[in-house]
């Protein structure tokens, strides 16, 4: 149900119901991160980061102008947001033992969901984004599904056993093989002004990148000491479990679309 919505949203609905989906998988995913990061700090802080989440988003919906000031947007609410989030703690100073720690925690979630997010809908916004986007998607589901099924019948050797017990190097080498193959075959399809050098390297880059991507997420929730980041997707835990490899890998292709096909 969930991936025929999203589908719809991203070819049919424009950019700006996009934004809007994006707003709302950015305020549940610092919801989750906020649970994981700051278990004992109530709503107030969570609430706060959330808004701070959304208008971090705006900058990144401003960006996709053809100046150079348009691109700058996303700097500028990135530093407003860290102003208000500093200035805030500065206000209160006094009030929590915890102050330290719980900066530092929100500071972190600000990068990590709306900023990393920010650059799929800023990636959107941009001509034949969508298009884009979906090929994104695609490489990155592509390589996580292969990665599942090969580390489970050929998975003997440990990737990170201290992160993430149950990933193997061979289920990695699947899952990057796949990213490479959907990229290269959806890539003829969806982006053809890319040239097949150019989508190799891209391909491969996001295998490895959904790779880290997956085990930074990993190392939270061993942080944390929770198997998931909460039990908002039944039988595949929450929002930031399928969006890891995602986040991590949205600003590479963002990028390469500015540097190469501006």
């Amino acid at each position: 149900m969930a991936l025929p919505l999203l589908l719809l949203i991203l070819l049919k609905g424009g950019p700006w119901l996009f934004l809007l989906l994006a707003a709302v998988v950015c305020s549940l995913g610092l919801w989750e991160l906020g649970a994981l990061l700051l278990p004992a700090s109530g709503v107030g802080p969570r609430l706060g980061a959330a808004a701070l989440g959304l208008l971090l988003l705006a900058g990144f919906a401003l960006a996709p102008g053809g100046s150079l000031a348009g691109h700058v947007w996303p700097l500028m609410a990135l530093a407003g947001c860290l102003f208000l989030l500093l200035s805030g703690y500065l206000l209160t100073y006094g009030r929590s033992p915890a102050a330290l720690s719980d900066m530092g925690a929100t500071a972190l979630a600000l990068l990590y969901v709306p900023f990393l997010l920010g650059h799929l809908v800023w990636l959107r916004f941009l001509p034949q984004g969508e298009w884009w986007l979906l090929w994104l998607l695609l490489v990155i589901f592509a390589g996580d599904t292969a990665a599942f099924y090969t580390g489970r019948t050929l998975g003997r050797h440990k990737l990170a056993p201290r992160v993430s017990p149950g990933k193997t190097w061979e289920g990695t080498l699947g899952g990057v093989a796949a990213s490479v193959a959907a990229g290269l075959v959806l890539g003829a399809t969806f982006l053809p002004q890319v040239a097949f050098g150019r989508l190799l390297l891209l391909s491969l880059i996001l295998g490895w990148v959904g790779v880290l991507g997956d085990l930074f997420e990993s190392m939270l929730k061993r942080l944390a000491q929770v198997k998931d980041a909460s039990g908002l997707l039944p039988g595949h835990g929450g929002l930031l479990d399928r969006l890891d490899s995602l986040v991590f890998a949205g600003p590479v292709v963002l990028y390469f679309r500015l540097l190469f096909y501006p």
